[in-house]
């Protein structure tokens, strides 16, 4: 006859199998993505720190000087600048810095249409500023899929 299982066993099994587990994909993930997260938000990765400044911009610091190499709207685009700066690769660095203005000029340029369409009073008026809020709309979609584009090759 068949003797029915301990269930507990099969338990404190799973839960050193669930353990070992963890260990494993925390060190897997240690190697795949060489970010490390401080307590206050900032990020480390290599010799820079990105961190955010009074205004709520993100800033490229050396480690030990935090002289600042950069200043980005958004975190991602500060973390990939931070990689490009750290293999040296300045026109790259200089084309996120690009990316990342356009996009925040872009969403910016949204909030602003929205806000005006609310109040405009003249049908042409509010056509056009229909079709502005649609194009800005549009570029800030484009620029945010191609700042995800950017993190995803750089750092996963």
């Amino acid at each position: 006859m068949n003797k029915p299982k301990n269930k507990t066993k099969t338990k404190h099994v799973s839960k050193v199998n669930i353990a070992k587990l963890a260990d494993v994909l925390d060190i897997e993930f240690k190697k795949i993505l060489p970010l490390i997260p401080l307590p206050d938000g900032s990020v480390v990765y290599r010799n820079f720190v990105v961190k955010q400044d009074a205004q709520g911009n993100w800033c490229i610091h050396t480690k030990g000087t935090l002289t600042i190499h950069g200043q980005f709207n958004l975190k991602t685009c500060a973390l990939v600048g931070a990689k490009c700066l750290s293999q040296m690769q300045l026109q790259r660095y200089n084309e996120i810095k690009d990316l990342d203005n356009r996009y925040w000029s872009s969403t910016y340029r949204t909030s602003v249409y929205e806000h005006n369409i609310k109040t405009a009073k003249d049908y042409d008026r509010y056509l056009i500023l229909l079709n502005k809020l649609e194009d800005s709309t549009w570029k800030a979609r484009h620029y945010k899929e191609e700042i995800s584009k950017l993190f995803r090759w750089s750092f996963v």
